[in-house]
C-alpha cells in the first residue's frame, strides 16, 4: 500500500514536471518569437543616456550694434567620486591640497566640495559655467576623476549701464528679469538633445545606438536704446544721487514721434554679471513699475484736455486768490504759501506759474466724464503695452465715485498715480500733435544669418487731441520755460517746452508728508518741432534745502537734452546768447570717412581699439567708438578736435573717451 502511494508521488511529480516544461518552453519561444523586438526596445532604452543641448542665446545689441549681453563658450565641471577615489591612491600627492586649491578656484567651501568627491554618486557637478582661465587652471591641478562639459555664460560687457532694462539670466540659460525674460523665447533658441546607448558607468558604447539632434541657436535683439544717450542719462543720475541723496532716480528718453525709447535709467542699479549680490529692489526698473503721483506735470493733461474741449482757451482768464475750497476742503497753491493771492489771470500764466487753485477750476469745468475719458485716452490706469516685464498699471480713482474735490485735486496730478513711462507716453502725444504711440525698446529680431525675423514698428493706439491743439500746448509749455517756473530747463540756441513737477508723497499717516516730496521736469525739444522728450524724476532728496521740480530735475533735464540734440544733429531753432558758453551743434551734415588706424598690438576678448574720430560730427564719433565698445564723454560744439587716448590705443570695453568738439 504504501509502494503504491510512493508511486503515485512520482507520476504526479514527473507530471508537474512535464507541465512546468512546457509552460517554461511556451514562455520562451513566445519571448522570442512575438516580444523580442519589443525587449530589445527595452533594453536598449535601459541602457540609453538621454543629455539635453543646450543652444547658445542671442546677444543683444544697442541702436548701433554695441554689444549689451553676448553668451561665451564656459564649462560644467564634475567629478566621478569612484575615479577620484581610486586615483587619488596611486597619485603620490597631498589630496587635501590639492581639493582645497580647487575649491579656492571654483570659489564653494572646501567642505562642501569635500562631500562630494567623498559621494556614492557615480557623477557630481562642482560648478557651472566656469570661465576657460578657471578651467585650465583646474585642469593644471591634474587631479583624477574631473571632467568638463561644454556650457556657457552670460556676459554683460558695460556692466550696471541700462541693467535693470536689459536683466539677467539664470543658470538654466532663460531669462530672469528684463528683456532677458519678456523675449527670452527669441534669445533662448531650441535645445537639443544627445541619445547614447552607455555601459553601467555611463561610458558610450562602439557601435551602440547614437542619436543626435542639435540645438537650434537663439536669435539677436537690437534695440532702439542708443548707448551713447544712455551713458549721458546714466552720468546724471550719479551726479543727482551723490548731490541730493535721494531714495531712487530715474531718467527717460524718448522720440516722441513714434515710441521709441532712446535712454531709460534708474537708480539704485546693479551689475547683471552678479545680480545674486544686489536686492530685488537694486534690480527694480523702476521707469515702468514706480507708481507716483505726478504733481503739477499732470497739468499738461488737464490743460489739452480743456483746450480740446473748448472749456478753456490759453487767454482765458481765472480768479486766483491764492486758495479754493470746494465742498468745504482747501486747496492752496504749492509755490506762494496757502493764501498769497495771483489775482485774475489766464490760463497760460497758469501753467507759467503752476497754479492748483487755476487748475483746480480748469478740471472742474470739464464734466467728470469728460475728464476722465481724457485722463484714460492719455494712457493712465492702464499698462502702456511696452516690451519689457513688470510693467504697473497706475491707479485711477473709481470715476463714479470721485467727487468734486478728488477731481480738482486730479487736475493738478494729486490723488492718481502714474508710472514714469506713462507720464512721459502722454508728454510726448502732448508733443507730436495728438497721438498717443506704445512705447517700446526692441527695434528688431535677427537670426544667426542676420536675417529679420521681427521688425517692431510704431503703433499708434489713439488719436487723444487735435493737431491744432497741440500747438497751443506746445507754445504754452515753452513759455513756462521763458517765462514760468521751468527756467532751468533752458537749452542755448534751441526752444525747449516743459513742465515742473512738485509732488508731496503720502506718509505712514496717510495724509500728504511736509518733508518728502517727488521732484520732476518733463519737456521736449526743438518746443514747435519736437524731437526728443525727456522725463526726469527725482524721489525723496534728503540733502540741501530746495525740493521743486525746475530747481533740482531741470538742470538735470537741460544738460541730457543739450547734449542728446547735439548727438543726433538736431538743428538749432532758436538765437544764441553771445554771452553764453553755447553748446550747439553747428557740425555740418557730410558723412566722415574712417580713418584708418593701426592698433599697438592685438586686441584680446574685452578689449577695442581707439578709433581716430578728429574732425567727425558728434554722432559719427560717438557710433564710431561705440561700435568698439566704447564709451563717449563730450565737450564744446562742432567737429571733434582732440581726444584723451590715442587712435590705435587698446583699451578694455567700456572705458569713456573723453573728446572735445570745436567749430
Amino acid at each position: 500500500m504504501k509502494r503504491k502511494r510512493r508511486v503515485d508521488r512520482i507520476k504526479l511529480l514527473r507530471l508537474f514536471a512535464v507541465v512546468a516544461f512546457i509552460l517554461i518552453l511556451g514562455r520562451t519561444s513566445w519571448l522570442q518569437a512575438v516580444a523580442a523586438d519589443d525587449l530589445s526596445k527595452k533594453a536598449v532604452a535601459s541602457r540609453t543616456l538621454n543629455s539635453g543641448i543646450q543652444p547658445r542665446r542671442g546677444t543683444i545689441t544697442d541702436s548701433l550694434g554695441k554689444v549689451l549681453a553676448i553668451s561665451i563658450d564656459s564649462k560644467t565641471v564634475y567629478i566621478e567620486p569612484d575615479n577620484y577615489r581610486s586615483g587619488i591612491k596611486k597619485l603620490n600627492t597631498d589630496a587635501q591640497a590639492q581639493l582645497k586649491k580647487l575649491a579656492d578656484i571654483l570659489q564653494i567651501p572646501f567642505a562642501d566640495l569635500d562631500r562630494k568627491v567623498n559621494s556614492a554618486a557615480q557623477w557630481v557637478s562642482l560648478a557651472r559655467q566656469v570661465d576657460p582661465d578657471k578651467v585650465n587652471q583646474i585642469k593644471a591641478l591634474k587631479i583624477p576623476g574631473i571632467g568638463f562639459e561644454d556650457d556657457s555664460k552670460r556676459v554683460y560687457p558695460m556692466g550696471n549701464l541700462l541693467a535693470s532694462v536689459l536683466g539677467e539670466t539664470g543658470v538654466d540659460g532663460h531669462g530672469v528679469e528684463g528683456l532677458e525674460l519678456s523675449y527670452d523665447k527669441e534669445l533662448f533658441g531650441k535645445e537639443g538633445y544627445l541619445s547614447e546607448e552607455t555601459d553601467a558607468r555611463d561610458r558610450g558604447l562602439l557601435g551602440g545606438v547614437h542619436s543626435y539632434n542639435p540645438p537650434q541657436d537663439g536669435d539677436n535683439a537690437q534695440l532702439t536704446i542708443n548707448t551713447n544717450i544712455q551713458y549721458i542719462v546714466e552720468q546724471q543720475l550719479d551726479e543727482i544721487m551723490s548731490s541730493v541723496k535721494p531714495k531712487s532716480a530715474t531718467i527717460l528718453v524718448m522720440d516722441p514721434n513714434n515710441g521709441k525709447v532712446l535712454a531709460m535709467g534708474n537708480r539704485p542699479s546693479y551689475d547683471p554679471n552678479d545680480f545674486q549680490k544686489f536686492s530685488e529692489a537694486d534690480r527694480r526698473n523702476l521707469a515702468v513699475s514706480m507708481q507716483y503721483e505726478p504733481g503739477s506735470t499732470f497739468k499738461t493733461i488737464t490743460a489739452s484736455a480743456a483746450l480740446e474741449e473748448g472749456t478753456s482757451s490759453p487767454d482765458k482768464e481765472y480768479y486766483d486768490p491764492g486758495y479754493l475750497y470746494i465742498d468745504g476742503m482747501k486747496i492752496g497753491n504749492w509755490d506762494t504759501g496757502d493764501t498769497a493771492p495771483h489775482g485774475s489771470i489766464t490760463l497760460t500764466r497758469g501753467m507759467e506759474l503752476s497754479a492748483n487753485v487755476v487748475f483746480g477750476q480748469v478740471g472742474l469745468e470739464m464734466p467728470r466724464s469728460t475728464f476722465f475719458k481724457y485722463v484714460r485716452g492719455f494712457g493712465f490706469g492702464q499698462p502702456t503695452g511696452i516690451d519689457l516685464p513688470g510693467e504697473a498699471a497706475g491707479e485711477l480713482l473709481p470715476e463714479q465715485s470721485t467727487g468734486r474735490f478728488e477731481q480738482a485735486t486730479m487736475s493738478f496730478g494729486q490723488a492718481n498715480a502714474a508710472t514714469p513711462l506713462q507720464m512721459l507716453t502722454a508728454i510726448s502725444a502732448v508733443a507730436n500733435g495728438g497721438t498717443l504711440y506704445k512705447p517700446y525698446v526692441v527695434d528688431r529680431v535677427t537670426n544667426q544669418n542676420g536675417n529679420l525675423v521681427e521688425q517692431n514698428k510704431p503703433t499708434a493706439v489713439r488719436q487723444v487731441i487735435s493737431q491744432s491743439t497741440s500747438i497751443q500746448m506746445r507754445q504754452m509749455l515753452e513759455d513756462v520755460v521763458n517765462h514760468g517756473t521751468a527756467p532751468e530747463g533752458k537749452v542755448q540756441g534751441y526752444t525747449v517746452a516743459g513742465k515742473t513737477g512738485t509732488a508731496q508723497k503720502v506718509d505712514a499717516t496717510g495724509h500728504y508728508s511736509t518733508k518728502d516730496f517727488i521732484a520732476s521736469f518733463a519737456g521736449f525739444a526743438p518746443a514747435m518741432n519736437p524731437k526728443v522728450a525727456i522725463l526726469v524724476i527725482i524721489d525723496s532728496p534728503s540733502v540741501g534745502e530746495f525740493h521743486q521740480g525746475g530747481i533740482l530735475a531741470g538742470p538735470r533735464f537741460a544738460a541730457i537734452m543739450s547734449k542728446t540734440l547735439m548727438y543726433l544733429n538736431i538743428p538749432p531753432d532758436a538765437p544764441v546768447d553771445s554771452g553764453s558758453n553755447s553748446l550747439v551743434n553747428l557740425a555740418p551734415t557730410a558723412k566722415t570717412q574712417p580713418k584708418p588706424v593701426i592698433p599697438e598690438r592685438t586686441p584680446q576678448p574685452g578689449e577695442g581699439v581707439v578709433p581716430d574720430v578728429s574732425g567727425e560730427t558728434m554722432s559719427e564719433a560717438g557710433e564710431r567708438l561705440s561700435k568698439q565698445g566704447f564709451r563717449m564723454n563730450f565737450t564744446g560744439y562742432g567737429l571733434a578736435a582732440e581726444q584723451d587716448f590715442p587712435p590705435g590705443k587698446v583699451l578694455p570695453v567700456g572705458t569713456v573717451i573723453s573728446v572735445r568738439f570745436s567749430p
